[in-house]
């Protein structure tokens, strides 16, 4: 079975996904069920909340790749990074590095179909290295933020430590899953051009039709 089902019951093809397939309230809906860190914050902070805290520390003009930044977690599920380097650890330690490599080649490529897909949409271009860059300074701040906001007392130091992310001003709270779907729903309408689009024509058509 390479295939998920979905909240309207339309099966989500995972090795082939397909433009027309993507309902961005089918994603909305599942980025903000999907817990990140494995569901172990005591808070629990989905990938939909985290994508609203980035959002308000994304520049205008790259928001609308920020949105859709973690969004093949949708289809792909959330693997934290840890998890990942201790995949890649495990890959070296039975297949050496070649091994690896060909995990890491596999995670990208069944994250990279989904991207594309969803992308495309969107009414949106992949974005450029410049983008991927700016978009992962966001993401440490935004996990800076969460740590502050959302989890307890560590006893290890974490990546962003050592690279001196701060988090952002705002204090965040939790929010309840359909809530955040609603406001992820409403971002991507706003900052999405093929579903921004579809709301201008949508309008003019209700102007065009008032006697």
């Amino acid at each position: 079975m390479t295939w998920l089902p979905s909240r309207s019951g339309r099966p989500i093809e995972l090795l082939a996904p397909r433009v027309d397939e993507v309902d961005f309230a089918e994603l909305a809906h599942a980025l903000a069920h999907l817990n990140r860190s494995s569901g172990n914050p005591p808070v629990p902070v989905s990938v939909g909340l985290h994508t609203l805290v980035g959002c308000d520390l994304a520049p205008e003009a790259l928001r609308p790749w920020w949105l859709l930044h973690d969004a093949h977690e949708a289809r792909t599920g959330e693997v934290t990074s840890p998890a990942k380097e201790a995949l890649a650890a495990i890959a070296r330690e039975l297949a050496g590095e070649r091994g690896a490599g060909f995990l890491a080649e596999v995670r990208h490529e069944f994250e990279a179909r989904h991207d594309a897909a969803i992308h495309a949409a969107a009414g949106l271009p992949l974005p450029t290295d410049a983008q991927k860059s700016a978009l992962k300074r966001i993401d440490l701040a935004a996990l800076a933020t969460e740590r502050r906001d959302f989890y307890g007392p560590q006893q290890r130091a974490w990546c962003i430590d050592a690279a001196g992310i701060a988090p952002g001003k705002r204090v965040w709270r939790w929010r309840a899953p359909d809530k955040v779907a609603d406001e992820l729903l409403a971002l991507f309408r706003a900052y999405l051009p093929a579903l921004a689009g579809a709301a201008l024509a949508g309008r003019a058509a209700l102007a065009a039709a008032r006697p």
